[in-house]
């Protein structure tokens, strides 16, 4: 049935809502801007108007997931005290989050891959946030001595670059089970020894133990 009286944000809202169903249900390339349009109750001229094209759809899609694992690795961060160990939640959030979505649903990788591929500005968004959340977390164990570090931007790109075999969303579904998967235990470890972390030795016990 046609939804009226809508405000164009409740509009954009159930476009997405119904648009990603659609995305989960048959696949990002089966569905048609028409299929999102039946679901909503619009014409297919409404939902053009709203987002243009299928991938301007797929991209605010891509976003909205985006900003809530955004949301978690934030929270993760600010569980923790020490920025040692506010490190670790953000690295170990991000990759244990892309692996929860990226494996286990196939058609949300797809959804992203397509984001990757076409340069979206959600995914740049996306990697410069985390970038920042890096570098805010390495400034603050420059300050309270917990790394040793010369040039934080040096350090906080290094950490962001290190980082992306373990959580890329491509890598990390292509990397299952190769000889060189790798893991997080290792490269965390890796990176507090080029932060020169005070006290690696009881922090590689700790990580060995989560």
């Amino acid at each position: 049935m046609p939804r009226l009286n809508l405000s164009e944000s409740e509009a954009r809202t159930l476009i997405l809502d119904n648009a990603r169903a659609l995305f989960l249900e048959i696949g990002y390339n089966k569905t048609t801007v028409a299929d999102i349009a039946r679901a909503c109750g619009f014409s297919s001229a409404n939902v053009h108007r709203l987002f243009g094209t299928k991938g301007a759809i797929n991209e605010a899609i891509a976003e909205r997931m985006l900003t809530e694992k955004l949301q978690e690795v934030r929270a993760s961060v600010a569980s923790e005290k020490t920025a040692r160990d506010k490190l670790i939640a953000a690295l170990r959030t991000v990759h244990q989050s892309t692996l929860a979505t990226f494996t286990e649903k196939k058609r949300v990788h797809d959804m992203v891959t397509c984001a990757i591929d076409e340069r979206w500005q959600a995914i740049r968004r996306y990697r410069v946030a985390l970038l920042d959340i890096t570098r805010s977390i390495i400034r603050e164990g420059m300050e309270t001595g917990e790394f040793e570090v010369d040039d934080l931007e040096q350090a906080a790109m290094g950490v962001h670059m290190s980082m992306f075999r373990l959580c890329h969303p491509v890598l990390v579904v292509e990397m299952l089970g190769e000889p060189d998967e790798g893991d997080m235990d290792t490269q965390i470890s890796f990176l507090l020894r080029g932060l020169g972390a005070a006290g690696l030795q009881q922090e590689a016990s700790h990580v060995a133990a989560e």
